[in-house]
């Protein structure tokens, strides 16, 4: 009878021959579903013990000279050329497959020799070894130690996925000069394949894209989903995204109506400071120092500050992304970086100013642009508190002409002239005595609360 002290001593048994001689023993319909619980990470263990086992025995068959079953135990100094070639026959795997697993074998018995410990102690399963293996793949070997040193404590309570999220960022971390290196050269060799499926299908593969387009386009088309879905469609939702990524390739659903779309990305501070400034990518002393924090994009993972270089431009070009940048673990600035204003912010606008707003001049505001009266680039946000409608005239005498803009309150303006006069530019009342406000009374809190910790970090941040 398999009792409770035997499940204690079995749940901590070491793998190998002596555990496996106790698996087998135990009837499983003879325990309870906790016992079987138990019996199940056991024999997990051993499991990864025996693909340990089945590594080394495969770096031996590498190794291995010509010579049939009377031939002496030699071993050849390095690996005989042809060696995946008998092991995808003897194991029955494809070239490529059998190429992929000897590496692995290699990496188990020289490169990586605490991640061989840990799968043959049953810390680990095979899966996360590959895992371990892959990620480390375009490190040198000291480094990629490193890096197996530090995921191996935990390597054992987090999923392959979770494994292979935080090994992203430690490689990103320990070289970035050579993540970015890579980056730039996986995307050289960008292409797009178009084959013929099952059942009369077909697919489409896009390999080696810039990861800032994509992850502006997976938004798009999931935003475009959604709104369909919202609109009475019918369709399941990954019937519509299918046909509205096909819809987007042929030219259709380009006029969104100023759908709002957003991506999502958390970034340390002193990483985001760096590739707004400019810095990333740059080969003085500081560039290419390991040690910085990468930021996170949702749904994609680890990036390089050189990443998010490429993502604070696209943000600057007009897509929407929804920062959060944290200091020591803390969210200190949350925003969204859209520059242009969605369509019924526009027209809100429009409505409150009606005409350009600086003094004496009448342009209707539909002829109008649009201006953030806080630089958008040094962290103004894209809300009507920040938005005033100037004619292009005017609009350049802003910027490039020296006259200096504030809002006091969303719809009252003040304009400083080059010359150090000030004048009152607010719209003339509507019906009812006031000017339009805006509907959110946290966004100007928000827009004030981000320029204090602008000025007092003394560092202009592109948001």
């Amino acid at each position: 009878m398999f009792d409770h002290g035997d499940v204690d001593v079995l749940a901590v048994a070491a793998p190998g021959p002596e555990l496996a001689t106790k698996l087998a023993a135990i009837d499983l319909t003879a325990v309870n579903g906790y016992a079987r619980v138990v019996v199940m990470r056991a024999w997990q263990r051993q499991a990864s013990w025996a693909s340990c086992r089945m590594y080394d025995a495969m770096a031996y068959v590498a190794r291995s000279p010509m010579g049939g079953e009377d031939a002496p135990p030699e071993l050849l100094e390095t690996c005989s050329e042809f060696a995946s070639v008998e092991i995808g026959a003897a194991l029955t795997l494809s070239p490529g497959s059998a190429d992929r697993e000897l590496d692995l074998a290699f990496d188990l018995t020289k490169r990586l020799p605490g991640t061989r410990a840990a799968l043959e102690a049953g810390r680990i399963d095979v899966n996360k070894a590959r895992e371990i293996s892959s990620e480390t793949s375009c490190l040198s070997d000291e480094l990629a130690r490193e890096a197996e040193e530090w995921i191996l404590p935990k390597a054992s309570e987090l999923t392959r996925q979770q494994l292979e999220r935080r090994l992203k960022a430690k490689v990103i971390k320990l070289d970035p000069v050579g993540a970015e290196e890579r980056r730039k050269a996986a995307k050289r060799e960008r292409k797009i394949q178009f084959g013929a499926g099952v059942n009369g299908t077909a697919s489409i593969f896009g390999y080696d894209l810039p990861l800032e387009k994509v992850a502006e386009a997976k938004a798009f088309i999931n935003r475009l989903t959604e709104h369909l879905k919202a609109g009475g469609d019918d369709r399941w939702l990954g019937e519509i995204e299918v046909d509205v990524f096909l819809d987007l390739l042929r030219g259709r659903h380009l006029d969104t109506g100023g759908m709002a779309v957003k991506v999502e990305l958390v970034a340390p501070l002193d990483t985001w400071i760096k590739a707004a400034a400019g810095q990333a990518g740059q080969t003085d002393e500081r560039a290419g120092e390991a040690g910085f924090e990468p930021a996170d994009l949702k749904d994609f993972g680890p990036i390089s500050e050189d990443v998010l270089a490429d993502l604070i431009k696209a943000a600057e070009a007009g897509f929407e992304y929804c920062w959060t940048v944290t200091a020591d673990g803390v969210v200190v600035y949350h925003n969204r970086s859209a520059y242009r204003p969605t369509k019924k912010q526009r027209e809100f606008v429009q409505a409150r100013d009606r005409t350009c707003r600086h003094p004496g001049c009448e342009r209707p505001a539909e002829r109008c642009e649009a201006d953030h009266t806080f630089e958008h680039r040094n962290g103004g946000t894209t809300c009507a508190c920040n938005l005033t409608m100037l004619c292009k005239r005017h609009h350049r005498a802003k910027h490039e002409g020296g006259w200096l803009w504030t809002q006091p309150e969303p719809g009252y303006f003040k304009t400083q002239s080059p010359l150090g006069h000030t004048y009152d530019a607010n719209p003339d009342p509507l019906p009812g005595g006031g000017i339009p406000r805006q509907a959110d009374p946290e966004a100007r809190r928000q827009r004030e609360s981000v320029a204090a910790q602008l000025a007092q970090e003394d560092e202009l941040i592109p948001f």
